[in-house]
């Protein structure tokens, strides 16, 4: 019987990709020598981690990314 991809499946594929790309930029930002491309690394990896940011809450929301509590910052 075939796997059907639940919207859970699709939502944490996006997620790992976009955190995917997020550690790329940041590489691509440490490497850049050109303060102009440099530049635009920067605005892509902010725009990366707005859409992962996006994506997480709405995981968050739908009870499918549980993150488990600090008890050090819990008072």
């Amino acid at each position: 019987m075939p796997h059907h991809l639940t919207d859970k499946d699709i939502a944490g594929d996006i997620l790992n990709g976009i955190k995917l790309c997020c550690s790329n930029y940041l590489q691509a930002v440490l490497e850049s020598q050109d303060q102009s491309i440099r530049q635009t690394f920067l605005d892509y990896e902010r725009q990366c981690l707005e859409n992962q940011e996006k994506i997480f809450r709405y995981m968050q929301d739908q009870g499918w990314y549980k993150v488990p509590m600090n008890r050090d910052t819990m008072d």
